[in-house]
């Protein structure tokens, strides 16, 4: 069994609960930096995001669904691993595994909002890991 762990205090992503949001947003672009210390290579240390995604409201057909998306140089961004597309409010977890896609250095979360008239969301992404990381903003 693998144990991942949180390092970070950086989310990816965490809208305010008290202010749902109804558009399209997009988290902080950072670049993982795995850290020396463990003496596990990076080409082995697996990633993992967990998101949490609270949906309220919404009407004609409402969707939302959280993405990592990934960069080579934190400006052209492309989507790496797609969240479940919710059409109806509740609150969902769910872990994204960056297992089977190549991490880019620099990646980030996007919430995408569509619809009628959009859900009020709340959301929040953690990166979590077998190894130790940073996140970087630089």
């Amino acid at each position: 069994m693998k144990c991942y762990a949180n390092r970070v205090t950086t989310r990816l992503m965490n809208t305010p609960p008290q202010t749902p949001v109804t558009a399209n947003q997009n988290g902080p672009g950072v670049r993982i930096l795995p850290e020396q210390s463990d003496r596990q290579s990076d080409a082995v240390q697996e990633f993992k995001f967990i998101t949490t995604l609270v949906l309220t409201g919404g009407v004609t057909s409402p969707t939302g669904q959280l993405i990592i998306q990934g960069s080579v140089d934190g400006i052209g961004w492309l989507d790496l691993v797609l969240g479940t597309a919710r059409t109806e409010a509740g609150t969902y977890v769910e872990a994204l595994d960056s297992t089977t896609v190549g991490l880019l250095p620099w990646v980030r979360a996007k919430l995408v909002l569509a619809g009628g008239t959009n859900f009020g969301a709340v959301a929040t992404v953690e990166v979590v890991s077998t190894g130790s990381f940073t996140l970087s903003s630089s």
